[in-house]
């Protein structure tokens, strides 16, 4: 029943995250669509079906691996590993937030830049837990990694 619980936790932990993101931003109210949309965006940003599919890959890649940081041997490594984890998936839910409900274009940066040092926090300690669960995270690196490139432009184009 702990494997259950455990994966409940992780899933429902990543895409409540996903889903309180969308919640506290307006991105789909017409007038910050229309703002999001006139926004001077660099040539390399990703047309918008691209981040749903993407995101929901990574998503599942949190999830998973934070269910198997939870089955884990209890230790401080493996808090500290899912402590990360977590905030990480907080910054998730916050950049909506930032860019979208408050149309602040550089802490959406800031989200991001931050998001890139937790992540890369997150995959070096989770690697002493479980080195699956840390090349799990490995995608969802990257991806911020270019989420940085991609927001500075538009912070700087605007």
């Amino acid at each position: 029943m702990g494997r259950i619980i455990d994966a409940a936790l992780a899933t429902a932990t990543v895409f409540g995250a996903q889903y309180l993101g969308r919640e506290v931003s307006p991105a789909e109210e017409g007038s910050t669509r229309r703002w999001f949309h006139h926004l001077n965006k660099p040539a390399f940003s990703p047309p918008a079906p691209v981040y749903a599919v993407v995101w929901t890959l990574l998503d599942g890649l949190l999830a998973w691996s934070g269910y198997r940081l939870l089955r884990a041997e209890s230790s401080f490594k493996r808090t500290l590993a899912l402590s990360l984890w977590a905030i990480c998936v907080a910054g998730v839910a916050g950049f909506p937030f930032a860019v979208f409900r408050k149309r602040r274009l550089d802490a959406g940066l800031a989200i991001c830049i931050g998001l890139v040092v937790t992540s890369g926090a997150s995959i070096c300690t989770a690697k002493k837990v479980d080195r699956c669960a840390a090349k799990l995270q490995i995608p969802f690196f990257v991806w911020l990694t270019f989420a940085v490139f991609v927001q500075e432009e538009v912070w700087r184009r605007n």
